[in-house]
């Protein structure tokens, strides 16, 4: 009788511990998981945050109708907007010949696509930064052909051609080529006006 008494005596304790352990355990975990609970949502909500900070590029409801009219500069008749060989109007170009509005403007990463065409298409007469070299410079305020403020106008400029060396891109470069290139001109002129000078590309 008194054995079993003193392991009765012995469990209690033993129980005890038991029950304190995994008390403790209990509130450690709940302590933890409110603490990765709460660091998660932090992390979560800077994420968010972050996100919203970068501009997205505005959205632009894409148009697709018959041509404007489009007029070489020098000569002033109307320019035949045909396809290149192996050349498929983009919607962003339907648009542009729908409405002469460029969708890429504003838009980051179809700016630096339009650095990369410039740059093996342009740079060579205009510079790497349209600074200007043979050919006039492009990212700043002064035109050769006022038109050119307009990006319908300095389309007629590239795609029917120039004075000078700067002949007609059309059949070299497509209406989504040039249209990534206006883009970037838009873009380093804006840079250029902000730092008073030539910006960097990006």
């Amino acid at each position: 009788m008194k054995e079993s008494q003193q392991s009765q005596s012995q469990a209690m304790p033993l129980r005890r511990v038991k029950q304190q352990l995994a008390m403790a355990f209990g509130l450690s975990g709940l302590v933890m998981a409110t603490f990765f609970t709460v660091a998660c949502a932090k992390d979560d909500t800077s994420a968010q945050t972050q996100g919203a900070s970068k501009t997205e590029p505005a959205k632009v409801v894409l148009k697709d109708g018959p041509a404007i009219e489009f007029r070489g500069t020098l000569s002033g008749d109307v320019l035949d907007l045909a396809p290149m060989e192996d050349e498929t109007f983009t919607p962003e170009a339907k648009h542009f010949m729908a409405t002469g509005e460029n969708p890429y403007r504003g838009n980051e990463e179809e700016i630096k696509k339009g650095y990369t065409i410039f740059s093996t298409a342009c740079s060579g007469c205009h510079g790497h930064l349209a600074e200007g070299k043979l050919g006039p410079a492009l990212a700043d305020d002064y035109w050769t052909y006022p038109k050119n403020e307009t990006d319908k106008g300095i389309f007629e400029t590239i795609y029917g051609g120039a004075a000078g060396m700067m002949g007609p891109q059309q059949g070299r470069m497509t209406v989504d080529e040039i249209l990534h290139v206006i883009a970037w001109i838009r873009h380093q002129a804006e840079e250029n006006l902000k730092n008073g000078g030539a910006a960097p590309h990006g």
